[in-house]
């Protein structure tokens, strides 16, 4: 360090004589200070953009993609029996002729107890333990599994009925006057049982007041759950809910109308299912039991080709080579008989002597560590029998097993396709250089020729180490595996058939086993399974009620497109996607101010907030002014509106330009949308569906397939951009927002992985270098401006003693 001496002998401020040459010197650190600071507002302004562009896209998003442009509303001729809201998916009309139920939830309810709603449950003999229930969900199915609920001794009644409440378990307890109240949260009829079960825990419930529970682990607790019944333009159906949605509308029924018709038409409509369901299932049985039979012949046939690979082997050898594990087999194609020899000297009588003999095994021993890994996977038995193997055993089961491993790596139906041409292409292939760029140039022209030229080099170099023969035993096990294959998944759907043929015969007799009861049947309970018996077995047409005569008119449900609402999305779209355009091309038409440059921090001192404020406005001003990234990304987002939409099928209406839309004439605006509204309302009253498609058409694809009629009727297929237009616009802003972060990185991102973040490491190296070259010349400053003062001062002294001696 030097020593830095101040102006004493030479009275000079070397402070700020110092300071001043070093703010000289300063001047290339300040310019890299403030090219680096230019870069992260220039980085700060990209993310900014891409913020932006994030921004509206998740606006596209919510308002256009989730919720749909369409808007349809509904209109109902008789609001007291139904009531309906239209989907955009809503269409024709429907026609409620009749309801004969309406949806209920399962209830049950307990014998009253001695007990009030602060008794604990120890009280009645209720320890600490779990319920788990199960109750009807919304969509009338049962869960598969329950809801736990856990039960403290110590709890009241008050707080059991509480926590039953506040799960997840979807039922409503309510305990009043001494009695427990069971009700599913959720209407509608389990056809297989109770719609509330405790499949743990009943025995709690029984010293509750289900008095049938006693002593039980599981039981019902709330049955009699009802679907709502009604005919719907000339169907009979039912559902879980009386809320529920059919052809786009959301019915929700409020009153029943019209019964006797529509049960007459629910008992028809069962009836029939449950002949239709009976059949299916016979149906569907046979043709399972046909595919499994199949399969089996299949399999036998895959089985005796298999076996043909190793028919080469001697009786002996075939008994020594099935004793081997499945798993160990491959390994016989990796060994040579040498390395069975080295085997073969290991003592087998002890495994964990044998185990260390073989993980000592060196490569110079023939075994590379790859070779000694699998050697310790395989079973001891089978590594003591691999050792024993005499040579010509060892060759000849080795050889099996290479010609199973060239079939497990060859692609089956190319194996096949080699059928017949055995001998041909093993001749062909004898002795023959592959790595050439045209082996096969001698062979004449023909099947053969085309064959081999057909197959990859791989397939080729498998195929040449083996026999005519081989190959066309291969070839027949290939055809024996495909054919299995096959066989094995038509049987597999045969079988998913017959399941689902099961399910529904048995929804189908539950159905109607219950409208029966409920409508026709009018004797005691306990006969009634024999009636039904007998009835099933002798009825050859649906029973009926006397039904009253209808006396009231269908209740029709129709559906009309909201084109002001659509016309308003609409608007609302383009004045959003307006103000960003404006935003992002004013930003590459900004005024670049050359002398407002980054201040320092001692430039800084000198200013008042608001001077500072005003001058960054200046220096940030035109940070991406005539940015190639942004006038690409913008002029990729113009060019969609004038492109046409094949997938819309009112050709009038397959661009924006023909429904009203287009950019603005002034081009300065930088490709602004502005809107023809009376064009733009009539194409919505005359084609809202091609609008709404132009706009968004989910099923769209980048390359699809379209069919292509020209002017003289020939047909022909071409591949086009069937997606709509925000579809398009979130694609091609996708890929801006790409290039601005290869440009500008993300927030997250290191300053290593995008351009200008690699300047600013690179500007900060070189800061870093000034910085320390900085601190030298300062130092050798100090250096000259201290020998200065040495010298005046050992001058000074001198001239002191002269003087003293001229005194003396």
């Amino acid at each position: 360090m030097v020593n830095r001496i101040g102006g004493l002998a030479s009275g000079m401020d070397i402070d700020a004589l110092v300071a001043k040459l070093m703010q000289a010197e300063k001047s290339p650190l300040i310019k890299l200070q403030q090219k680096k600071t230019m870069y992260e507002w220039q980085r700060d302004a990209y993310r900014g953009i891409n913020t932006k562009l994030q921004t509206f896209d998740k606006y596209i998003a919510d308002n256009l993609i989730l919720k749909s442009m369409k808007s349809k509303t509904a209109a109902v001729s008789n609001s007291t029996y139904a009531s309906a809201t239209a989907t955009p998916s809503a269409s024709g009309t429907l026609a409620l002729e009749g309801v004969s139920q309406l949806a209920s939830a399962a209830r049950g309810l307990g014998d009253q107890i001695n007990a009030t709603a602060n008794t604990k449950l120890s009280e009645l003999g209720i320890s600490n333990g779990v319920i788990k229930l199960n109750a009807i969900k919304p969509d009338g199915t049962m869960p598969t599994e329950g809801t736990d609920i856990v039960i403290d001794e110590s709890m009241t009644i008050s707080k059991f009925v509480e926590k039953i409440n506040d799960s997840n378990a979807g039922v409503s307890a309510l305990f009043e006057n001494g009695r427990l109240s069971i009700t599913a949260k959720n209407t509608g009829d389990n056809k297989n049982g109770a719609e509330v079960q405790v499949t743990a825990g009943a025995d709690i419930f029984g010293k509750l007041g289900y008095t049938s529970l006693n002593g039980k682990t599981s039981g019902d607790l709330a049955s009699g759950g009802k679907n709502a019944m009604f005919q719907v333009n000339g169907i009979a159906t039912e559902r879980s809910s009386n809320t529920f949605t059919i052809s786009g509308y959301n019915v929700t029924l409020k009153e029943t109308f019209n019964a006797g018709g529509t049960i007459n038409s629910l008992l028809t409509l069962s009836f029939n299912e449950r002949k239709n369901a009976a059949t299916d299932l016979s149906a569907k049985e046979s043709t399972f039991d046909t595919k499994k039979q199949a399969h089996a012949d299949a399999t036998d046939v895959y089985n005796l080709a298999k076996a043909s690979l190793s028919s080469s082997l001697n009786d002996a050898q075939k008994v020594l080579y099935s004793e081997l594990a499945l798993e160990t087999r491959p390994l016989l194609a990796e060994l040579n008989y040498n390395q069975v020899t080295k085997l073969a000297e290991i003592d087998f009588t002890d495994e964990e002597a044998a185990r260390t003999a073989i993980a000592n095994l060196t490569e110079a021993d023939g075994f590379p560590p790859a070779l000694k890994d699998a050697l310790g996977k395989i079973e001891f038995g089978d590594l003591k029998e691999i050792s024993e193997l005499t040579e010509a055993d060892f060759n000849a089961i080795s050889d099996v097993e290479k010609l199973e491993k060239t079939f497990n790596v060859l692609n089956k139906q190319v194996l096949k396709d080699l059928s017949g041409l055995g001998a041909d292409i093993a001749t062909a292939l004898t002795g023959r250089d592959l790595s050439v760029e045209d082996p096969f140039a001698d062979l004449p022209e023909g099947p053969l020729k085309e064959k081999l030229k057909s197959l990859d080099k791989g397939t080729l170099e498998a195929l040449q180490s083996l026999s005519g023969p081989e190959i066309e035993n291969l070839s027949v096990v290939a055809d024996a595996q495909i054919k299995l294959t096959t066989a094995k998944t038509e049987m597999d759907q045969a079988d998913s058939a017959y399941k689902a043929a099961i399910t529904r015969n048995a929804n189908a007799e539950a159905n109607y086993k219950q409208l029966y009861k409920e409508n026709i049947y009018k004797e005691s309970d306990g006969d009634f399974e024999a009636a039904y018996l007998n009835h099933v077995a002798t009825a050859t047409a649906p029973p009926q009620i006397t039904a009253d005569p209808s006396t009231v008119s269908p209740v029709t449900i129709t559906s009309t497109t909201n084109v002001d609402e659509m016309m308003n999305k609409i608007k609302e779209f383009v004045t959003t996607y307006n103000g960003l355009i404006k935003d992002l091309s004013e930003q590459t038409k900004e005024t670049k101010y050359r002398s407002f440059a980054p201040l320092t921090d001692e430039q800084r001192k000198d200013m008042s907030e608001n001077e500072i404020k005003l001058w960054e406005e200046k220096a940030k001003s035109g940070l991406l002014r005539s940015d190639t990234i942004l006038r690409s990304g913008l002029a990729g987002m113009r060019a969609l509106v004038y492109e046409a939409n094949p997938a819309v099928s009112n050709q009038k209406f397959n661009t924006l330009f023909n429904v009203g839309i287009t950019t603005t004439k002034n081009y300065n605006d930088g490709g602004q949308l502005e809107i023809d509204e009376k064009k733009l309302q009539k194409a919505l009253e005359e084609d809202p569906d091609a609008v709404a498609a132009l706009f968004s058409n989910l099923d769209g694809k980048q390359k699809d397939t379209i069919t292509v009629t020209d002017k003289d009727g020939n047909i022909s297929t071409k591949e086009a951009d069937t997606r709509g237009y925000l579809q398009k616009l979130r694609s091609t802003m996708d890929s801006f927002k790409i290039d601005i972060e290869k440009k500008a990185g993300r927030t997250s991102a290191t300053e290593q992985t995008y351009s200008i973040g690699k300047n600013i490491v690179d500007t900060n190296k070189r800061i870093d270098t000034w910085q320390e070259k900085l601190k030298n010349i300062e130092a050798r400053y100090w250096k000259q401006f201290s020998a200065m003062e040495q010298a005046i001062n050992k001058a000074n002294s001198q001239s002191s003693m002269f003087m003293q001696g001229l005194g003396a």
